[in-house]
């Protein structure tokens, strides 16, 4: 069906706003302070928030907003009972019924991003004070009960007035409804909050506080959420970030108004989107926003609920499972591909099996042909350290920095690291700064000729010999090992390291970095390094699209390739921080959390009940009576402190010792889009629209409406 047609449907019902309506929207950047500092670049004017100017201002002039109250509202925290987890508006109504038969009054609430319902009964002044109620209701054949907090002001006080304060420390009373600043260019600076376009509004609120909205563009309010969301620093990639675009664009299209009881539509934290104003865009992001102008995503005609969570941990999850929502667009999906795309390497030398006596310091060494490839080998790294094995690489590493040709000596075993370090010029660097005390310390005796002894504390000091290569006869391993070390701190060729693309270019780290070639040279060693940091290498490998890679740039091309295992395996989503992570907790810490949430005095055990992903999608505390205090979707990593519900956990120490170690994957509530995993796919070509398809099912990409960014 074409897109388009899903317009005026989406008009007539009211679903989304002609462009007239839709060109702004009202973000709240604060609700809980009574003073702000502003100014307006070029200038611009102080208003009434109908529009009658109040003051011109100049460029770069400060001026503070202060709610002169007679005092702040006192905050009070008060304790609820919620009763079971999300659900149907026909299964609250159930719990709500059965509730009230005990006794009770409770109430129902509406949650608009899981388009489900949550009930909560009693109001508590103290966590605690919730025990006698959890115990008979517990006994009463409710398994998932949870003590919710929530921050509310005390009794407003009636403010004094709304004043202006100029940098003269002019005082000037401003309309008590509150004041709106528009710049003549366009941003307006919050002092410790940043720089914002279109208009900033300042209002007291019931807290007896400020609350502070900035109106702007909608358009250039996704160009604000984006980078703070994503970003292009952590995530590189045009499709992902458009895909980003289109999401964050629907859920303000979706639930515009959501808050306007409090003055805005949306705040600008994780609550809705985080937003960051001018402050925080990128030229990659603008470009996926102006890209994608106009563009959401639709279910039947209707913008969908954009959820969108930071990892998975493998597979996204139904909204059933998380959030109690009914919508069909929002089920799982896993974040690994059918078959991974794959580039193909050859490398010149393979040793074998046994590789045990491999290091980045004998690869650097082979890279710039300073040792040869018949010199890799188990049986050759193992020989005694001789004269005649370091002549040729000591004359080529001599002949490359320039040096003189080294002098052949009858120098063996321990009296070697000395030759070479001389041989290299370090004696004149260890000679009236290394001290006695310091040999005796760094060396003890192994090193006995007084003569040799500041040279060789300075190995040690450098790290160049370590206290191990002191002790015994070296080999030849050691002795390449030392050579490299003290090349490095004359030269240091350093591993260039990046992403490898799918057209077999590779992206480095760095801010904005463009994709560039990988050159390579005809004779290759390739590598591969695993999770553990050992390194192997080999005749092939097949590298997978996303994985990082390392190679030693030099004319004519990199003689190293080193491909890194990627601890987080294979999935799209491993290219998140928490893509797999450990929690450790004590006994006594643990139970703390549990009890201030469920009220038991001890566990007994957690049990898991999982998906095929190994997503707990239900939690049973077993207390010592062996009641089973149940727990589903988000609270399951409240209660226990953790970052996702992908995990497994195990158990040491008894008593007062005993530890709890979970471990785990993802981060966030595994909903939607992973915005890891749009990564991993773009990384693999797949397009915006591509990635939208397979997190949001059935959808729709739908144009609503035209334009563009501001500048």
């Amino acid at each position: 069906m074409n897109p388009r047609a899903f317009l005026p449907y989406l008009l007539v019902a009211g679903l989304v706003q002609p462009l007239a309506a839709q060109s702004t929207v009202r973000i709240g950047l604060s609700v809980d302070a009574s003073e702000w500092q502003v100014a307006l670049e070029g200038g611009g004017e102080l208003l009434t928030r109908s529009g009658r100017l109040l003051m011109k201002l100049r460029d770069a002039e400060r001026l503070r907003i202060w709610w002169d109250s007679r005092g702040e509202a006192d905050p009070r925290d008060e304790y609820r009972i919620r009763v079971g987890g999300d659900m149907s508006a026909a299964a609250a109504a159930e719990v709500m019924k059965k509730l009230k038969g005990l006794g009770e009054s409770p109430e129902k609430f509406f949650v608009p991003d899981g388009g489900s319902w949550k009930v909560l009964t009693g109001h508590f002044a103290k966590a605690e004070d919730t025990e006698a109620i959890l115990q008979k209701l517990s006994g009463s054949g409710f398994a998932e009960l949870w003590v919710s907090s929530e921050h509310l002001p005390g009794k407003p006080r009636r403010g004094r007035a709304l004043y202006a304060v100029t940098e003269r420390y002019e005082r000037r009373a401003l309309p008590s409804g509150g004041v709106l600043f528009r710049s003549n260019d366009g941003l307006v600076q919050l002092f410790g909050k940043g720089h914002y376009r279109g208009t900033v509004e300042f209002f007291p609120n019931e807290d007896g506080r400020l609350t502070v909205v900035n109106q702007v563009d909608l358009e250039d309010y996704i160009r604000g959420v984006v980078p703070r969301e994503m970003g292009a620093n952590e995530y590189p990639n045009i499709e992902a970030l458009k895909a980003q675009a289109v999401a964050a664009r629907t859920y303000i299209v979706a639930n515009r108004g959501k808050r306007r009881n409090e003055g805005f539509d949306l705040l600008d934290t994780p609550l809705d989107q985080v937003y960051g104003g001018r402050d925080g865009e990128q030229p990659l992001t603008d470009r996926a926003v102006m890209e994608t102008a106009g563009l959401i995503a639709t279910y039947n005609g209707a913008p969908i609920q954009a959820l969108f969570t930071a990892d998975s941990g493998g597979a996204t999850v139904d909204n059933s499972y998380v959030f109690g929502g009914p919508q069909p667009y929002l089920k799982g999906v896993s974040n690994y591909p059918d078959k991974p795309q794959t580039l193909t390497f050859k490398g010149a030398v393979d040793p074998g099996a046994d590789q045990s006596w491999l290091n980045l310091e004998l690869l650097r060494l082979a890279a710039f042909g300073i040792i040869l490839p018949d010199v890799l080998s188990s049986e050759k790294m193992e020989l005694p350290l001789r004269m005649g094995d370091l002549a040729g690489p000591m004359a080529r590493l001599a002949e490359r920095l320039g040096l003189p040709a080294p002098e052949i000596s009858p120098a063996r075993d321990l009296q070697l690291y000395l030759w070479m370090a001389r041989t290299l010029g370090f004696d004149r660097v260890a000679e009236g700064m290394e001290k006695p005390q310091d040999a005796d310390y760094f060396i003890g005796t192994v090193v006995a000729n007084s003569a040799d002894r500041p040279l060789a504390a300075f190995l040690a000091r450098r790290g160049i010999v370590t206290t191990a290569m002191w002790h015994g006869r070296p080999t030849l391993r050691d002795g390449l090992t030392a050579l490299s070390r003290m090349w490095q701190e004359l030269e240091s060729p350093e591993l260039a390291e990046g992403t490898l693309l799918r057209d077999g270019t590779v992206r480095r780290k760095v801010i904005s970095a463009m994709p560039e070639p990988l050159s390579l040279a005809s004779f290759l060693y390739l590598a591969e390094e695993s999770v553990g940091g050992q390194l192997r290498l080999v005749a092939v490998a097949h590298i997978q699209v996303g994985d990082r890679v390392k190679w030693m740039p030099r004319e004519g091309g990199s003689r190293l390739l080193i491909r890194r295992l990627d601890p987080d395996g294979a999935a799209w989503d491993r290219y998140n921080p928490t893509a797999h992570w450990k929690v450790e907790w004590k006994d006594a810490d643990l139970l703390a959390k549990i009890k201030s949430r469920i009220g038991i005095s001890a566990i007994r055990a957690l049990e898991l009940d999982s998906n095929e992903h190994g997503r707990v999608l239900k939690l049973t505390v077993r207390d010592t009576r062996g009641v089973g205090h149940e727990l589903t979707g988000m609270r399951i990593r409240a209660l226990l402190g953790l970052k996702d519900n992908v995990f497994r956990y195990l158990t040491v120490g008894t008593g007062d010792k005993k530890r709890w170690i979970f471990y785990g994957r993802g981060w966030g509530h595994a909903v939607g889009m992973d915005q890891t995993g749009a990564y991993g796919m773009a990384l693999e070509g797949y397009t915006f629209d591509q990635i939208l398809k397979r997190y949001y099912k059935g959808i729709e990409i739908t144009k609503v409406y035209s334009g563009s960014p501001g500048s």
